[in-house]
């Protein structure tokens, strides 16, 4: 067969591909989700799916019921996807029907920013298991499908390790704990099994299997994470924002990395910010080169600006950084005021001589 050929792919075999192509685990299950739907919608087995495949048959799923219930973000990541495939397998589309299936992003943010009052409500009506998750999405500024996938291997004292495997892009690190999110998760660790014994409970009366031997730390799918934060969110604020299919809470778990970004900044400085964040800048990528050990003695420093519970401790740090923020603008100064006064000494040295 020519290299120039376009080959025949199913479906099985191309996450197959994107696997040892080494692309994460939650991108596999994203695209297999989305053409899933697709092979439900034209009713033909997921391995027979590439036998299936056309410009008209994709036409007629853009107005299935499933994708005009799907938020907008859905909607454009599995047509993205299942356009994508397509192409792979021979499809070929022209520029009008490519505009109708790769649809642009929306940046109009319909959220809000999520606000202490707000996460210390939540925290007061939340059970050990909530409290040490919210607690550790403000702290590490993990995704929510990463945080989900965190098992108990990967918690080192106050490191957390965001393995590559699920990690977005694949750009793994290293993350801390706060003093007072590593409390929280002590007190969950200590319930954990009871805990999840009475989840089996409630979950094996409606089918539900939990895998054996369960070592994810929370103990939950990233579903099941999204809805419990939802819930506590509903109760204690709720505001919502019409989308496409009903409403979508303006505040969701990817809040709490927003306010990790905007409030860490403030004590820990943008460079370990954006490192622990694993944004991937040409300067921070670049440039910036700190060990685990200096990074986390910096976080540590600057943690309280990520306290939930501890308003009073947060209020106190934050004066002492302020005070010595001043102190050091004084010391900047009379270092300027001292060298000008050195030079113009030895401009008036050299007129005597």
């Amino acid at each position: 067969m020519s290299s120039n050929t376009k080959k025949i792919r199913s479906v099985p075999l191309y996450l197959s591909l994107l696997e040892k192509a080494g692309r994460s685990q939650q991108t596999i299950r994203t695209y297999r989700e989305a053409l899933l739907y697709f092979s439900r919608f034209l009713d033909v087995p997921l391995e027979e799916l590439h036998k299936h495949l056309s410009v008209e048959n994709l036409l007629a799923y853009t107005d299935s019921p499933a994708l005009k219930d799907a938020s907008q973000n859905t909607r454009r990541t599995w047509l993205a996807v299942i356009h994508k495939y397509m192409k792979l397998n021979g499809v070929e589309f022209d520029e009008l029907e490519t505009s109708v299936f790769k649809l642009r992003r929306d940046d109009v943010r319909r959220d809000k920013p999520l606000n202490i009052e707000t996460l210390q409500k939540m925290m007061d009506l939340a059970d050990v298991h909530m409290k040490a998750y919210l607690s550790f999405l403000i702290s590490t500024g993990c995704r929510i499908n990463e945080s989900a996938e965190i098992l108990l291997t990967d918690i080192q004292g106050n490191r957390v390790t965001i393995r590559p495997e699920i990690a977005k892009g694949r750009h793994g690190g290293t993350t801390f704990l706060t003093s007072e999110a590593r409390e929280y998760l002590d007190i969950w660790l200590r319930e954990r099994d009871q805990w999840i014994q009475q989840a089996n409970v409630r979950t094996n009366n409606i089918g539900l299997r939990r895998p054996q031997g369960d070592q994810r730390l929370f103990a939950c799918t990233s579903n099941n994470l999204s809805k419990q934060f939802q819930k506590l969110y509903e109760a204690v604020d709720g505001e919502s924002s019409p989308i496409k299919g009903g409403t979508r809470n303006k505040i969701t778990p990817h809040s709490c990395r927003a306010y990790f970004r905007t409030h860490a900044v403030t004590s820990m400085g943008i460079d370990l910010v954006e490192g622990i964040m694993r944004h991937t800048g040409y300067l921070n990528a670049a440039y910036v080169r700190m060990s685990d050990d200096e990074r986390e003695r910096l976080f540590h420093l600057g943690e309280h600006e990520l306290y939930i519970t501890r308003a009073s401790i947060r209020n106190e740090e934050r004066k002492i950084d302020e005070i010595r923020r001043e102190q050091e603008e004084k010391i900047l100064t009379l270092e300027r005021r001292t060298k000008i006064l050195e030079a113009l000494l030895k401009i008036d040295d050299s007129k005597k001589k």
